[in-house]
Formats: structure tokens, sequence, C-alpha cells
């Protein structure tokens, strides 16, 4: 949620600070060396867990097409525009064998993955409807706060549309062999969690469609403006913190794998990593005020464009230097649409449907006329050796 006012929010939690009771926690009690040790035990078991689940899928073919969606709030219009105007692109838009998602991307992520006609119509109406008391109540909710919103709505939201049909769907894709994943952040432990949603999708029942929900929640809650979700005993919350999207190199099949089926695939395109930022990369110059509230805000800017740059070269990176390397391509909000520099502070709404719709037309007719994909790495400011290699790679193919 860029647009919240960055002092608005550190004043909040310096107010807060002391206000908070003892959180039950897998880590309370424990002396230092021992929460480190429970920390790595946990990391451990969820990484070998991913890695089974993605075996499980990719030991025996290679997976052609990769997609993975940012954060961004109400701009996932844009994403999800993207999505229905490829779908309608000459060219079609691929099945996906993987997808992750963080933060507003996690939510479109389970319907991206699915990708029937009436998952896109889920996005276009909850990306292009939705108002701010379809998502949070508040500010200030009565009793000892955790944030500044209660997303009550959000959570009504959620189940509203991820339904018992929903995640029955999503198993039988993963009976498939095709996986479906979103990130959040422990706040206990301190790392990124990835949440294996198309297996626990796969396990069925009330339990099992609850925890679907309870999880697609946690991805979205951005901590200080929305509360932190309790899984497994630990407060998760907006996986935004650590990384802007994410893929890991496992996620890009078995080297056992491509060797078994290179002589099939040598005719067949490179396959490809599709990446969709919901927000504008880079941000334009702009003279600030020597004050805390335009220095902080400002900062903030700044700081969340880096890290959603170098995760993108670096998922762009890990793509090219796979065996069989990947192709890597990345869709953004073009400057023309950029919204944040106007929603800096708390007088507007996070989610406008005028502005949302303009995004979702926008997206889905770039993707239409095929200007929605840029190739490779993207540039950090102006970089003129790396442009320079990007005219080269163009150059020559």
């Amino acid at each position: 949620m860029k647009r919240l006012n960055f002092v608005f929010v550190l004043v909040w939690i310096l107010m807060m600070a002391g206000c908070n009771g003892a959180l039950q926690s897998r880590f309370a009690g424990l002396d230092q060396n021992q929460a480190r040790a429970l920390a790595r035990r946990l990391a451990m078991q969820r990484e070998q867990e991913l890695a089974d689940d993605l075996k499980s899928a990719f030991a025996v073919r290679q997976p052609r097409n990769i997609l993975v969606l940012s954060g961004g709030g109400a701009d996932g219009a844009f994403g999800c525009g993207v999505l229905d105007g490829w779908q309608s692109a000459p060219s079609g838009r691929p099945t996906f064998d993987v997808v992750t998602g963080v933060s507003t991307g996690a939510l479109m992520a389970t319907f991206a993955f699915l990708g029937e006609a009436q998952d896109g119509l889920t996005l276009l109406e909850v990306y292009t409807k939705t108002r701010d008391p379809d998502v949070h109540d508040g500010p200030f909710t009565v009793g000892v706060p955790d944030s500044i919103f209660d997303t009550g709505p959000l959570e009504r939201l959620i189940a509203r549309h991820v339904t018992a049909d929903t995640i029955a769907r999503v198993a039988a894709a993963h009976r498939s062999g095709r996986r479906l994943y979103v990130a959040t952040v422990d706040l206990d432990a301190g790392e990124l969690v990835i949440w294996p949603l198309s297996k626990i999708a796969a396990g069925q029942g009330p339990a099992c469609l609850a925890r679907f929900r309870k999880i697609l929640l946690a991805a979205a809650s951005v901590p200080v403006v929305f509360p932190p979700v309790r899984i497994d005993g630990d407060l998760q919350v907006d996986a935004g913190l650590r990384e802007a999207v994410f893929l890991r190199q496992a996620m890009l099949g078995m080297s056992k794998a491509y060797q078994a089926t290179r002589a099939l695939d040598a005719a067949a395109a490179p396959p490809t990593v599709w990446a969709i930022v919901n927000s504008r990369l880079g941000i334009d110059p702009k003279p600030i005020d020597d004050n805390l509230i335009d220095i902080g805000g400002r900062s903030l800017t700044i700081y969340t464009q880096s890290l959603q740059f170098f995760n993108l070269r670096e998922i762009a990176h890990l793509a090219a230097a796979n065996h069989p390397a990947f192709a890597f391509r990345y869709a953004s909000v073009p400057p023309e649409l950029d919204s944040d520099e106007a929603q800096q502070n708390l007088s507007g709404p996070m989610f406008d449907p005028g502005q949302m719709s303009r995004l979702y037309a926008a997206g889905e007719q770039m993707a239409l006329d095929r200007s929605a994909w840029h190739e490779g790495s993207p540039r950090v400011d102006n970089d003129p050796t790396l442009a320079a290699m990007t005219s080269i790679s163009r150059a020559g193919r």
C-alpha cells in the first residue's frame, strides 16, 4: 500500500510500540541460541518440503512457462489487464507450470494459475470494482491495536471468491504437475516463507480451504497498515518486506529431466520466465522539500523501487544461468499511468475504481498489441553500459 503516508505510519509505530502485550510464539521463552536453532530448523524443513514438492512435478519433465507476480496494491489492476489481453492475443496465453505471487500478486496468483474464463471475470470484478470498504475497516479499531486498519472485509472478499470449487481446480492442476506458490514474511523468525498453495489445495476438505484463504490474507497483510495473521504459531505478513517478486532455482526444473528431454525439445522455443510488475519501474526527478514528510516519503519510494529492480534482475540472471537457459520477459506499469505521486497521503482512497479501470484497460491493450513485454534484465537508473548491451542483444536477434 505505497500510497500511505510514510511519516504517519512511522509515528503510529512509535506511538504503539509500548502498547502491545506479549504475543504467544514458538520463539517465546527461548534464549538467543535456541531461537536461532529453531529458525534454522524451520527454514530447513520448509526448504526440503519445497524441494520435494518441485521434484514431484519436474523430476521427469521440464517446466516451459513460469509466471511471477509482484505486489502493488490496487495497481494489480494493471497485471489483471495484461493477463486478460494476453489471453485474447493472437498467440494466446500459455498455461503456466509455476506461478508465484507477492502481496496483491498473491491474491491474483490463484486465478492466473487456473486461467479459465471464469477466473478472468473474477479478476476483472475484483480489480475494477473494489473500494476501500471492501478491503478494510477503520482506521483505529477498538482495543489494543496491531495495525491501523482491520481486514475483516478483505477476509470476506477472499472467502467469496476462493471457494471449494476454486481449490478443487487448483488441486487438479497440482495433480497434473503444475505448482502454485505465494510468499509471506514470518515476523517471529524474520524469514521469507514460501507456501505451496497447490499442494495445500490437493489436501482438500474444509481445513485445507480455510488454510488456503488464511495464507492469502497473510500474503496481502502489509505490516502496521493491516494486522498480521497467525499461522502455525507465528505472525505472517506481506512478503514485500523481503522480496518484491520471487523465484527459486528448483522452480526452473531438474537437470536430469532436461538431459532426458532435450533432444525432443531442441527445436522448441526456449522456456520463459514471465514477470508482471504491478507498479512503475523508475521514478521521476522532482524537488524535495527539506522536511520529515517529504524526505521520508521519497526515501520509502526509492527503497521500494530498488527492491523491485534488484529482485527482477536476480530473477533474470537466475533464468539466464539455468541449464537450460530460460528467456526472461517482464511487463510494468507505464510512466504515464503511474499514480504513486498522487497517492502519498491518506486523503484519497487506496482503491479507486476509476484509476483501477484505467490501469486494467491499459494492461489489456498493451498485451493485445504486444507492447507489454520487455526482454532481459531491467535497467537500474540510467546505466549506459547496460543500455548498450541491451541494444546489442536486440540487434543480434
